[in-house]
């Protein structure tokens, strides 16, 4: 009876040593689970970008909400490179390029050229878009085909903008009047109330703008000679990580042909092809 007893005591303690041990070692594998889970996890990548606001359809607000094509494309940027986006909308242009200047911001929304001056200064990611300059100009007025067309006449320039440093090579002795303006709408109902005679704009985003209404009775006319090359600009050497992710991502874009799409998109036309090089 004694003997029965002291087996059956001994075979409880032995199950219950099994399972404390087997216990223990579960608990053991989920912790390193846990661990390596958490490893795993990468916080997003905070990306800071101005953007100007109010320059369909690149960057508007619509809805209290920022919307247009450069704000697509980021979007697509952020979504394969576990990005987070937060924005800063100024309708300064040069107050924007101060707070790229300053590391405030990461780079800039705003249909911004390539151009030689600014090479010195910043990086540019991959063309994302290539905009032949022209004019808008009143509905009934005569088209203005070149530059020297608009001798004796006003023109709209934002300032900042390149356009400035197109008329001062192209009219040293200053016979078209430069009016600058820091909010380009400004410019667009100057003209249509017949205080500006014309002001720049990229044919792209003029017959988007006439086609969509945000325009009435301007038209678009001409070239200026000028097809402007649309990067995004960031502070030379200082953000190396990011450009290659935004180049490598905005070149697998062409690939597949979603860069192509968001151009339709937003201005019916594919302008992600080079038409100097056509």
């Amino acid at each position: 009876m004694k003997k029965n007893f002291l087996k059956k005591i001994l075979s409880l303690g032995l199950i219950a040593v099994l399972t404390v041990g087997l216990t223990a070692c579960s608990g053991g594998d989920t912790s390193k689970k846990d661990e390596s889970v958490s490893e795993n996890k990468k916080e997003k990548q905070v990306v800071q970008i101005g953007a100007y606001g109010s320059h369909v359809p690149f960057n508007y607000m619509e809805n209290d909400e920022l919307v247009g094509y450069e704000v697509d494309i980021w979007k697509e940027i952020a979504k394969r490179n576990n990005l987070e986006l937060k924005y800063t909308v100024s309708s300064d242009v040069a107050g924007l390029f101060t707070m790229l200047d300053t590391g405030k911001i990461d780079t800039i929304l705003c249909q911004v050229s390539a151009t030689e001056e600014r090479a010195e200064k910043y990086d540019f990611t991959e063309p994302y878009m290539y905009s032949p300059g022209a004019w808008f100009v009143k509905e009934d007025s005569e088209d203005v085909n070149k530059i020297e067309d608009l001798y004796g006449k006003k023109v709209g320039v934002i300032a900042g903008g390149v356009d400035i440093d197109m008329y001062n090579d192209a009219d040293p002795e200053g016979k078209i009047e430069q009016v600058v303006y820091s909010n380009v709408n400004a410019a667009y109902k100057d003209i249509e109330i017949g205080r500006l005679d014309a002001t720049g704009v990229s044919r792209p985003q003029g017959l988007y703008l006439i086609k969509q209404g945000d325009v009435t009775g301007l038209k678009v006319t001409g070239y200026n000679g000028i097809t402007e090359t649309d990067i995004f600009p960031m502070l030379k050497g200082k953000n190396n990580e990011l450009l290659e992710m935004a180049n490598q991502t905005i070149k697998e874009m062409k690939e597949d042909g979603s860069l192509a799409e968001l151009a339709v998109k937003w201005f019916g036309d594919d302008v992600t092809v080079n038409p100097d090089k056509e």
